[in-house]
């Protein structure tokens, strides 16, 4: 009876063993995939923020290439003002000498005829 009464304490005190033996390796188990889904949390926030600044530059480099096409913009439409501006001036000053140049000529004339009438006179 002794040794059946030692024989189930040693078989209750195995079984104890391998219980607390199979909970430590599930604990282990457990942090070990609460590693894991920690560094995969970690992983993806940096993917994300990577992301996100990657989408920040890219904001910034079309804000950058727009504004630069507006410079580009103003400074061909200044060019064309300034360039319609010396045409116009040209476009004057060709009148102006046009009007000069009729006016002399209707002086001249003018003289001419009053010439002819002293002369026939």
């Amino acid at each position: 009876a002794v040794a059946a009464a030692s024989l189930r304490l040693a078989v209750a005190a195995a079984s104890l063993r391998i219980t607390v033996a199979a909970t430590s390796f599930h604990l282990a188990l457990s942090a070990t995939s609460l590693a894991f889904a920690l560094a995969a949390a970690s992983l993806g926030l940096a993917v994300a923020a990577t992301s996100f600044r990657l989408a920040l530059t890219a904001a910034f480099l079309r804000l950058a290439v727009a504004a630069a096409s507006l410079r580009i913009t103003v400074a061909a439409t200044s060019f064309h003002l300034a360039l319609s501006a010396t045409s116009l001036a040209f476009a004057l000053a060709a009148a102006s000498l046009g009007l000069a140049v009729a006016a002399t000529s209707f002086r001249l004339a003018l003289t001419a005829a009053f010439l002819r009438l002293a002369v026939a006179a």
